[in-house]
């Protein structure tokens, strides 16, 4: 039987359905009558280990026998993330562009560096197509008046003449972020404004981590079999 523990998570592996059930019974009759302990049975199942979680992971697989698995965040730390990303890009919060940025990148970098060993390279693609759309919302409502839109955006290198097809005094903040990727570039929101690359951030943590697995996995097998 094998087991995998941090602090006060475990999950414990079995070859059948029915030894699983076994060894949860036995095991929190062990811990709360020996150990004393309590044993939350709403966060405690006895299920396939393809579905599980593990501190914030979720053991899936690419459905082919002899393939070995991946992790992806659980839905309820996608939505934490998604939860405070918009907390920090909420367009009434009154602080400058640079505070918003600089909470997004440590928000984003923390989050990546702990979900790096997971599959998540479409998720963050599709996450940040949405957070520099909210950014572009925030800086909308905070240059506030068709001149003084029209002032940054040609601080931001846009031609005169490119300029003039947009109306620039309009309030619709989410409707108008979703049509001004031409005003405002993502070249921009990432170079003059600062935001993350956290896709290039993600590739090169998920290469070391793979790294990592594999040389554990190799000195295991030698371990064993060498």
């Amino acid at each position: 039987m094998k087991f995998v523990r941090y602090a006060d998570d475990c999950n414990i592996f079995t070859k059948s359905k029915r030894s699983s059930y076994r060894v949860r019974d036995n095991a929190k009759s062990y811990l709360e009558r020996k150990l004393k302990l309590k044993v939350n049975m709403e966060k405690t199942e006895a299920r396939k280990a393809v579905g599980s979680t593990f501190l914030g992971f979720t053991f899936t697989t690419y459905g082919k026998k002899g393939k070995l698995g991946y992790t992806i965040p659980h839905e309820k730390k996608l939505k934490k993330l998604e939860d405070r990303i918009r907390l920090v890009t909420k367009r009434n919060r009154g602080v400058s562009i640079e505070v918003v940025i600089r909470e997004l990148n440590s928000l984003l970098r923390g989050w990546v560096g702990y979900f790096a060993r997971g599959s998540i390279k479409i998720y963050l693609t599709r996450l940040m197509e949405w957070i520099r759309r909210r950014i572009r919302q925030y800086l909308w409502k905070q240059w506030k008046t068709g001149g003084n839109r029209k002032h940054r955006i040609r601080q931001l290198g846009m031609e005169e003449w490119k300029l003039r097809k947009w109306k620039l005094g309009s309030n619709s903040y989410w409707r108008m972020a979703k049509s001004m990727n031409y005003l405002i570039c993502n070249e921009s929101i990432h170079g003059r404004y600062g935001l993350v690359d956290i896709l290039g951030y993600y590739n090169k943590l998920h290469a070391v981590r793979m790294e990592q697995d594999g040389m554990v996995l190799d000195f295991r097998y030698h371990s064993l079999f060498g």
